[in-house]
């Protein structure tokens, strides 16, 4: 029995067929592979330009829940918007309705009002913040062999502007600053100046009376009892006067004991002991070289002598150290650092630094 032989040229096409459809699959997997990693990477960063954007403009709003009307105006915000968004390469947004930013209430539900045309220009009273959304379009690499042409990712973001809420977050300085300092003064948002008047003058605080406005004092952070109102010696707790003890804690210290983290807790005095700046000397120079704004507490009333001698804390703010005495007088600018939220709408102190917070 004779066997039938299919014709050379039938295999061969057959064979053609196979490797297209191999090559097709590869494609199609080399493809799902590297654009969909470029998707991801496209998609995180559309959302970061909705996230940034966000904050951008309720960072406008909180400038204006702080005071700031001459830079906390809906122009501003809507600039700022606009800014970020070519920063983060979001999509260029369509201000106003149906679609475009608009401000939030406290609780972060959209008030109808948008941004860019909110009446007289002012950001209304009760607006807290601003939500938005963004696109990102991209051409893919390999998947356009099939027919996808073009993807396309979108976020949404909300975010609120404010004073800040709670802890400072990160490092204190070891000196407190009297709260009466920072009534009927401007922060300074600008260089240091040195013309007298100017909110970028530098002020200089002295220690001695502690309850007036320009008084300071350095603070025990650090210590393992309450760091006030201790038995002699005076190093009990881990605390002393002296110079050592000091820079150590210039070094910046971190949160430690006392009040160095949020305030008003419950079971809390906020009270934190004295370190007598008259005592000791401090090098301040690693700040005041690099115009580093460092956070310091801020305290309604002093009480107590000596190692006795205790601050109630009432909150925490930025300020910049020019120059640096030793331990007997500090001079600087007052500056309003942004935090990251919580925020609130109540300033709870003179001297509250402003903050932003992403909701969603």
């Amino acid at each position: 029995m004779v066997g039938l032989k299919a014709p050379a040229n039938t295999t061969r096409g057959q064979m053609i067929v196979i490797f297209a459809m191999v090559v097709t699959v590869i494609i199609m997997a080399v493809g799902l592979v590297v654009d969909g990693g470029n998707a991801l990477a496209q998609r995180r960063g559309t959302q970061n330009a909705a996230d940034f954007a966000a904050l951008a403009g309720a960072r406008v709003v909180a400038e204006k829940i702080g005071g700031d009307t001459t830079n906390g105006t809906d122009a501003n915000v809507k600039l700022a918007i606009q800014s970020s968004i070519a920063v983060n390469k979001g999509a260029a947004l369509t201000f106003g309705a149906p679609d475009g930013p608009q401000y939030v209430d406290a609780q972060g539900q959209p008030t109808g009002i948008f941004v860019g045309f909110a009446p007289n220009g002012k950001i209304p009273t009760g607006v807290e913040g601003v939500t938005l959304g963004t696109t990102r379009t991209w051409q893919p690499f390999f998947l356009g062999v099939i027919g996808i042409n073009d993807w396309t990712a979108s976020a949404v973001a909300t975010a609120k502007g404010g004073y800040k809420a709670g802890g400072p977050g990160g490092n204190v300085f070891p000196a407190g600053i009297a709260e009466a300092f920072f009534n009927n003064r401007q922060p300074c948002a600008g260089p240091v100046s040195a013309t007298v008047g100017d909110p970028c003058y530098p002020q200089h605080l002295t220690p001695g009376n502690l309850n007036v406005p320009g008084g300071f004092g350095w603070l025990k952070f650090g210590c393992s009892g309450y760091g006030l109102g201790q038995d002699p010696p005076d190093n009990v707790g881990g605390c002393a006067n002296n110079k050592p003890f000091l820079q150590d804690e210039i070094g910046p210290p971190g949160k430690s004991y006392g009040c160095c983290d949020e305030v008003g807790q419950p079971g809390s005095q906020d009270l934190i002991g004295s370190l007598p700046g008259n005592k000791a000397s401090a090098d301040c120079s690693y700040y005041i070289d690099n115009a580093i704004v460092v956070t310091v507490p801020v305290w309604d009333y002093a009480g107590g002598q000596g190692s006795n001698g205790y601050y109630h804390i009432v909150g925490f703010t930025g300020f910049q150290i020019t120059a640096c005495d030793g331990g007997k007088d500090i001079e600087g600018v007052w500056r309003v650092p942004f935090f990251l939220g919580p925020t609130t709408s109540t300033p709870g102190f003179a001297g509250a630094p402003l903050a932003v917070q992403l909701v969603r």
